[in-house]
């Protein structure tokens, strides 16, 4: 009997203890609910802002298609290899150096034949295409840090029997100092815009409660983060012109941010 007695009284025990905790449970959601609903996160603005900054170029590229023909394979190749090693001589002549110098693509290849047999009667006779010679190409890039030489190692490399020449582009080498600058200019104009709303909606402004870079994440479809007012076509140079000093122009950087302020 005593020991059904103390079971029942610890059993009341725990109800009454599960019952304090559901309660307290229930007390901390409301009042969650509570702070979240009339909370000072209850009222927000987001603003956009954009900045832009401009830098002159001081980078100029060069690309160089290299392409020989020989009967051969290894005629074509080693046709391929005496243009190469002739292009780099004169690039380390000219001081670049070897970590400017970079190989895009290349590759071997046959050429075909495809003539048939004169043909009087039906059906006509067909021949297979015939290998008649090879093609090797090489691609190269050339990374100019003086950038007024950029027009004369043109010149140069066209001197030298190079002639299919695309260039120079002109870019900035380290754009992250310059991306910074133009999201800071950004963040700036977010404020100034959202000083401005805040006095016309008659609130006081509080503090930022999310940032949003909108050129980070908005994908593969980006577009306005980098643009150059001067970049030149694609074009062949011929062997004994006067290199110009050819005209860098500017590059405008832009930021585009949200920013999302606390209103009072």
């Amino acid at each position: 009997m005593e020991t059904f007695l103390k079971d029942k009284k610890i059993s009341v025990s725990v109800f009454i203890l599960i019952v304090v905790v559901s309660l307290l449970t229930v007390s901390k959601l409301v009042s969650e609910v509570k702070t979240v609903t009339n909370g000072d996160y209850a009222n927000m603005i987001t603003v956009s802002g954009t900045g832009e900054v401009s830098a002159v170029s001081d980078i100029a590229s060069l690309s160089v298609n290299l392409s020989k023909e020989g009967k051969t394979a290894k005629e074509a190749q080693d046709l391929l290899n005496e243009s190469i090693t002739k292009t780099l001589t004169y690039l380390e002549e000219k001081l670049i150096e070897e970590k400017d110098i970079k190989s895009e693509y290349g590759g071997l290849s046959p050429k075909y034949s495809y003539e048939q047999p004169v043909c009087y009667t039906y059906p006509c006779p067909s021949r297979d295409p015939k290998i008649v010679g090879y093609t090797a190409t090489q691609s190269i890039t050339i990374k100019v840090r003086v950038v007024d030489l950029a027009s004369e190692i043109r010149t140069g490399l066209a001197e030298i029997g190079i002639t299919d020449i695309s260039g120079p582009t002109f870019s900035i080498d380290d754009e992250d100092i310059f991306k910074a600058e133009a999201q800071a200019e950004a963040i700036k104009d977010a404020k100034a815009k959202a000083k401005v709303l805040a006095k016309e909606l008659g609130v006081r402004l509080g503090k930022v409660v999310s940032y949003y870079d909108n050129e980070q994440n908005c994908g593969m479809g980006c577009g306005g983060m980098y643009d150059s007012k001067m970049m030149l076509a694609n074009e062949s140079v011929s062997a004994g012109s006067v290199p110009p000093t050819l005209p860098k122009g500017e590059n405008k950087i832009t930021s585009s941010v949200s920013v999302t302020f606390e209103i009072h």
